[in-house]
């Protein structure tokens, strides 16, 4: 299959070599190269074609040789000593569709087996940039908390010299160096945070360590908003272009259309179907005789003169189970349940395709309608923020103020940043749901 061999493509182009830097599409090369799991998915389609071979080969001919050496000692009589060899070749004629069908099941199951590599493959992807946008939101976190802690740093010289200059009291001084601290303690956990979410990507991909994100051509992230110390950390236009949601009409059923034409999963599910039905076939086959063609020669030679004589045979063989305790009827009844068994199953996960898509749309819709109003948020915060350190540098404020002020700036800041990530995430999820997350990393 086309997609099949685009993915194996992919694969070609990785190196194993540790990258410091990732940015996603690299990430998930390399995923794609080492995961054991997508490796394991691969030898699984090697075995099946295998198992193809291994069908034909049942209805082709096949040869066999035997040889012995005998020597037999009667009371009263000499040795006899004899020697035989004999090549023989055998071809099934009719099987009653036995062995078709079973070649038909076996090919079945080779296509299944590349659709499951398929899914398999557009899993791992999934999985690697949910990874990738979640390591992302911490770093962005710890970004935040840094910014935090550096404004409080400066706050708290600011009240040291009005302290040492004697405009404000000491108890003002203790609070701005508590409340630093604080903030200090939050970027600590919030760089912990940001390591172990690279572990898990690294995990993914099968390496010692993601050293860290090279987040630049990730076109859902604005990269180089994060650096400025009071700027704001995601810019939802960003967002907007880079996956023209733009007078996004969120069509569920249209996208529950995409998703049964296109998810790898439900192609294979019903390509087990046919598999199963085929294996039906064969199981009914016992219902019917099997004929068979086989031809011999051989030499034989005897100790009393050593004179080998030759022999030839050749004949056709037929062969009819009729009566076997209902062994055959109870084995095609169990095949004819095994279709049932696949056709729920397919219904099943037409059912859980359509819930991925429908929970896909909805968080995605209420995720960006989130990423506008804490953008608004932040604004506010920012002016806020912006007054009460001007009212408190004036005399006309308070310190707790200038300490809630940069609270509500952290947290407006906080959750445009998970806003703008769920909306990542959430696309991710909706690509995955219809079964196209590699295209859309690449």
């Amino acid at each position: 299959m086309r997609y099949f061999s685009f993915v194996l493509f992919m694969i070609m182009l990785i190196s194993s070599t540790k990258v410091q830097a990732l940015t996603l599409s690299e990430a998930v090369r390399i995923a794609l190269e080492n995961n054991p799991s997508l490796r394991q998915s691969q030898k699984a389609v090697e075995s099946a074609e295998k198992e193809i071979k291994i069908a034909k080969g049942q209805r082709g001919f096949t040869v066999g040789v035997s040889a012995s050496a005998d020597a037999d000692k009667t009371e009263g009589t000499d040795t006899s000593e004899s020697t035989s060899a004999r090549i023989s070749g055998s071809i099934p004629l009719y099987s009653g569709g036995q062995l078709k069908a079973n070649i038909a099941a076996a090919e079945y199951n080779f296509d299944a087996s590349k659709l499951d590599f398929e899914q398999a493959a557009d899993d791992l992807t999934y999985q690697v940039a949910t990874a990738y946008v979640n390591a992302f939101e911490q770093k962005s976190t710890w970004s935040v908390n840094l910014d935090t802690f550096a404004n409080l740093k400066e706050h708290e010289q600011l009240i040291s010299d009005l302290y040492s200059a004697g405009a404000k009291a000491k108890i003002d001084l203790l609070r701005a160096q508590v409340e630093t601290s604080n903030a200090n303690q939050d970027a600590i956990r919030a760089q912990a945070a940001y390591e172990v979410a690279l572990t898990d990507l690294a995990i993914l991909m099968s390496l010692d360590n993601a050293a860290t994100l090279d987040d630049t051509d990730l076109s859902i992230i604005n990269s180089t908003s994060i650096e400025g110390q009071n700027s704001n950390p995601m810019n939802s236009d960003s967002l907007v272009k880079a996956y023209s949601l733009t007078n996004e009409t969120f069509d569920i059923e249209n996208y529950i259309s995409l998703a049964e034409q296109n998810r790898a999963d439900l192609k294979a599910d019903n390509i087990r179907i046919q598999r199963a039905e085929e294996l039906v076939k064969s199981a009914k086959a016992a219902y019917k005789p099997s004929v068979s063609a086989s031809a011999s020669t051989g030499l034989n030679a005897r100790s009393k003169d050593w004179d080998p004589t030759s022999n030839a045979a050749a004949g056709v063989s037929a062969s009819w189970n009729i009566f076997d305790n209902k062994i055959t009827k109870s084995r095609v009844e169990e095949a004819q349940l095994e279709v049932e068994r696949l056709e729920f199953a397919l219904k099943s996960d037409i059912d859980s395709a359509r819930s991925d898509v429908i929970s896909a749309c909805k968080n995605l819709k209420t995720a960006l309608v989130r990423l506008q109003t804490t953008d608004l948020a932040v604004k506010l915060a920012e002016e806020e923020r912006f007054i009460a350190s001007e009212r408190y540098r004036a005399g006309e404020g308070i310190l707790l103020d200038i300490l809630d002020a940069e609270v509500a700036l952290k947290e407006a800041r906080l959750n445009h940043l998970n806003a703008y990530c769920d909306a990542a995430r959430y696309r991710f999820a909706l690509n995955h749901a219809i079964g196209k997350t590699l295209e859309s990393v690449n």
